[in-house]
């Protein structure tokens, strides 16, 4: 089981969202202490993280396996969360 870590700003960016996209999101990344690799790994510039699709939303995440950890680094629409 990995423990999961939310960065300060995804933390910010989840308390900006509704309370039931909020749920939803956390529940899927709850999921993650389980199954790490879930997700989508991503490219080029953001190599080395993996992205969660919750409805329209997007968890941006990377894995530690030497400490197993999943840090999550973004939480927010798809269009945003990939452009910090």
């Amino acid at each position: 089981m990995f423990e999961v870590v939310l960065s300060r700003d995804a933390a910010r960016s989840l308390d900006r969202q509704a309370l039931q996209t909020r749920r939803r999101i956390l529940a899927a990344i709850e999921k993650l202490a389980a199954y790490p690799q879930k997700g989508k790994k991503l490219h080029g510039e953001l190599e080395g993280l993996y992205t969660l699709r919750v409805g329209g939303m997007r968890v941006v995440y990377e894995v530690d396996s030497g400490s197993k950890a999943v840090v999550v680094h973004a939480v927010g629409p798809r269009g945003d969360v990939y452009k910090n």
